[in-house]
């Protein structure tokens, strides 16, 4: 997966010092903005409307899968995606955070999924984001979240190669490919703006405090320089970045 990032945020927490759960001495800003990052992350079990989005993508997964190995990669990334709201549960509570009830404010997540092709675009570029915003919690300085980032990382590989697998599996028939050059329209802006403002006051604290290690605007370049090629290799015509965008 191209697009790695170090870990180089962690010096500027106290010379690299690691907070474990129950410190007396985590700074209350870190703690905030910890708390802040994994409410706003979807994959949270405490959460009604992620259980909602699990439904939805659970049932697509069965409907749409093409074939039996397809099936049974799905039925794997599905279940990957519950044990990470319970990680990402578990770990809110241990910061003192037992429910989460947010909308989910994410518009990618609400876009409708319709077709094999339609989830195969929302695996290999929605899920693919992940890839870019949770493989940098591999530095983050709190050990909770510091020994489950490189499996959930590894997942999140997983769910995305899934995607562009099917992707080009679909595109390689031409009304396959159609129905891909169709439906980019919809997902690359809507990938594009997961990363979120690129002036956003919360994406350069998150640098500050090593939960990540790019703010959100280096964070969507990686994703576009390492993703529209592979696209292209699939003879996909990637609209223009700032296309349908509402978030920049």
């Amino acid at each position: 997966m191209k697009g790695t990032v170090g870990v180089r945020g962690r010096a500027l927490t106290e010379g690299g010092r690691i907070w474990d759960e129950g410190d007396g001495d985590l700074p209350t800003e870190f703690h905030d903005l910890l708390v802040r990052m994994l409410t706003y992350h979807i994959e949270n079990d405490s959460n009604p409307n992620y259980h909602d989005l699990l439904g939805m993508l659970g049932d697509r997964c069965r409907r749409f899968a093409p074939d039996e190995r397809t099936g049974a990669s799905l039925d794997r990334l599905m279940n990957q995606e519950v044990e990470h709201g319970q990680i990402n549960a578990r770990i809110l509570a241990g910061l003192g955070v037992p429910r989460v009830d947010r909308p989910i404010e994410q518009y990618a997540f609400r876009l409708p999924i319709d077709t094999f092709c339609d989830l195969a675009m929302f695996h290999g570029l929605i899920d693919r984001v992940g890839c870019y915003i949770g493989e940098t919690w591999e530095g983050v300085p709190y050990r909770p979240l510091l020994e489950v980032a490189p499996r959930l990382h590894r997942e999140e590989i997983f769910h995305a190669t899934l995607g562009l697998r099917n992707l080009k599996l679909i595109c390689s028939t031409p009304d396959g490919r159609d129905e891909a050059n169709e439906l980019i329209a919809k997902w690359w802006p809507a990938a594009l703006d997961m990363f979120g403002r690129s002036d956003s006051e919360f994406g350069d604290e998150y640098v500050r405090w090593g939960l990540r290690q790019q703010n959100n605007a280096d964070l969507r370049r990686s994703y576009i320089e390492d993703t529209r090629p592979l696209l292209e290799e699939l003879g996909i015509d990637v609209p223009a970045n700032r296309l349908n965008r509402r978030f920049l």
